[in-house]
């Protein structure tokens, strides 16, 4: 009788070993480029006549420009809005944020930017090639007998992207 429990007990035991299962499994990670802004233009409102009243000048992301209580010279200058190539992960969603405002200076007197617009508005899907090209408008502000000169601000305004 011993020999036929112990004959048990071994049987037993090899057999629960037959019963367990184990697989293995493998751990990966992706690191992917991080999201990067190259600008390609500067924002331009191109020539301007101010007027005892002053205006607006609304400069869309397509880069056209409208006048409103200004004047614009027979010589337009150069009208560009600014122009950004983001570039990271194919097909990635990414964030866009915009500044509230930016002044710009002839050194003497400052006119604001604001009301920033952008194509694309709010987020931008990169395309298969991992690129977009993002185009920044905005309102200058032109006071009432705005002093002649260059405005300009050398520090430039700040465009953010990241990832969705």
């Amino acid at each position: 009788m011993k020999k036929i429990l112990a004959f048990s007990i071994v049987l037993f035991a090899f057999t629960a070993g037959a019963f367990a299962q184990s697989a293995t499994a493998t751990a990966t990670a992706v690191i992917v480029s991080p999201i990067t802004l190259t600008r390609t233009a500067d924002m331009s409102f191109g020539n301007i006549i101010a007027d005892a009243d002053g205006g607006t000048v609304v400069l869309v992301p397509a880069g056209t420009r409208s006048l409103s209580g200004l004047t614009s010279p027979s010589i337009q200058g150069t009208i560009t809005a600014a122009s950004f190539t983001v570039a990271g992960l194919a097909n990635a969603t990414y964030a866009i944020t915009l500044p509230a405002t930016h002044d710009i200076s002839n050194g003497v007197q400052t006119m604001t930017v604001n009301t920033f617009t952008s194509n694309p508005s709010g987020t931008g899907t990169l395309d298969a090639t991992g690129n977009q090209t993002l185009n920044v408008g905005a309102t200058l502000n032109v006071g009432a007998s705005q002093a002649s000169g260059t405005y300009t601000n050398g520090a430039g305004f700040t465009v953010t992207v990241n990832y969705n």
